[in-house]
């Protein structure tokens, strides 16, 4: 269990309130915090062994705290949402003399008890993507600097969304009311939309979700106490949709989970006609909306997920067998309040094998988990021509004889494509989830 990451974390930053997003720019060169004392922080993360801070943003029309944070993928801007009617746009400078612009952009103009929960970047930085609280999925477009889509997409807060590949035609929405919806832009009808897909299986609202960016994969992450992987060949039936419906809101009504761990008895049951490919247990979801990712294509081929947790841990589990290959504690995490221990974000670098988790535990606000020189793993020994963030290649590699890192990523494909595709797969898949659920 500890060849992955060494299980003693270096705190890199503290603060004086709880820490809610803590993400890598997709370069690796910079990485975003957001804190509930209203101030966006920018840290160089240009070596493995910086992390220093060049920049304070010190957010406008905060309600409660700032609720997620989005960076452009040329670093140009960002923008981040919170208890209000508009998104904010951040012209971004490393020159810590200059103050930074802070830009409005309406969503819902002059909306009451309004929130946006999450939001992204297009793939080419025209549009940004937002889930709030009035069920809606919203789209805004920075060129014409107005909102192009509103849709009507739940029957609860949508508390996730993403893009789904790089062309922005494809994105899907996590909602409270425990399904996972696909949209195609190409045919939606914002009057009566309908989504091409519906993912059902979830016991309880979804928290976020993360695309592998193959318009083939996705992962949720729930309420329930579990992490989903979803095919999108597979989408669930109207049986099965309206079964994960009625287990969601009756759970909604006798367990709340803002304010603490899920009772052992809630947890047990499974959704039947649950078409996800693999469920993910052990971590724990509790208090806020608790985030998950695929690990990088570049030095672990996405072979594995990474996500916070309520108990105070990073939990990196195996995306083909389900496993916990790993569980990364806190230390003295028994110290202070239990919410306080919670892990709410993690990234892990796009080209360097560490992690940075986010917590709300003050003094370790951000630590870091660095990977063990020693490690027999080979998809997470550094690449041969020791590339670092410094110099990211300008795409990912490719598998291709002729153009490939130490990593076995050969290998790696076949497994990932036999796994992932193979029909015997996913019937076993099936058997050991209705097995062990």
């Amino acid at each position: 269990m500890n060849r992955l990451l060494s299980e003693e974390g270096q705190v890199v930053a503290s603060s004086d309130q709880s820490t809610f997003c803590g993400q890598f720019s997709d370069d690796g060169q910079r990485f975003i915090s957001a804190c509930q004392d209203f101030c966006i922080r920018v840290y160089d993360t240009s070596s493995s062994q910086q992390f220093k801070l060049v920049s304070e943003i010190h957010a406008d029309d905060i309600g409660w705290s700032i609720l997620d944070t989005a960076l452009s993928n040329d670093r140009s801007s960002l923008s981040y949402s919170t208890w209000s009617d508009c998104i904010y746009l951040v012209k971004i400078t490393d020159d810590s003399e200059r103050p930074s612009v802070v830009s409005p952009l309406h969503i819902r103009t002059h909306a009451h008890n309004f929130a946006i929960f999450s939001l992204q970047y297009s793939a080419d930085g025209s549009e940004i993507i937002c889930g709030s609280n009035d069920t809606c999925v919203y789209i805004y477009d920075l060129q014409q600097q107005r909102r192009i889509l509103q849709v009507e997409a739940h029957r609860n807060d949508v508390n996730a969304v993403r893009f789904v590949d790089n062309s922005n035609a494809l994105i899907v929405s996590g909602s409270d009311d425990g399904l996972v919806s696909v949209w195609d832009r190409r045919a939606l009808n914002e009057v009566h939309p309908k989504p091409v897909g519906v993912f059902a299986g979830h016991m309880s609202g979804i928290t976020f979700v993360h695309s592998r960016m193959d318009t083939r994969y996705l992962i949720s992450n729930s309420k329930d106490q579990t992490i989903k992987l979803w095919d999108m060949r597979r989408f669930a039936d109207e049986t099965t949709i309206n079964k994960s419906l009625e287990r969601s809101n009756a759970m909604s009504r006798i367990w709340d989970y803002r304010i603490g761990a899920q009772p052992l008895t809630l947890q047990r049951g499974r959704i039947l006609g649950d078409p996800s490919v693999q469920t993910y247990r052990g971590h724990s979801v509790a208090y806020t909306l608790i985030r998950c990712f695929f690990s990088p294509a570049f030095n672990t081929g996405q072979r594995y997920i990474v996500t916070g947790s309520s108990d105070g841990s990073v939990y990196i589990y195996d995306v083909l067998t389900g496993t916990v290959e790993q569980r990364l504690p806190m230390r003295n995490s028994q110290y202070g309040a239990e919410r306080d221990r919670c892990i709410r974000d993690v990234s892990w670098h796009p080209f360097e094998n560490y992690i940075v988790s986010t917590s709300w535990d003050n003094r370790r606000a951000h630590v870091r988990w660095v990977h063990r020189p020693n490690s027999t793993d080979p998809s997470l020994a550094p690449p041969s021509d020791n590339k670092s963030a410094m110099n990211p290649p300008s795409s990912l590699p490719s598998l291709s004889a002729g153009n490939r890192p130490s990593v076995d990523f050969s290998f790696l494909q076949r497994l990932l494509l036999h796994q992932f595709r193979g029909n015997e797969y996913m019937e076993h898949s099936d058997e050991e989830s209705s097995n062990g659920e």
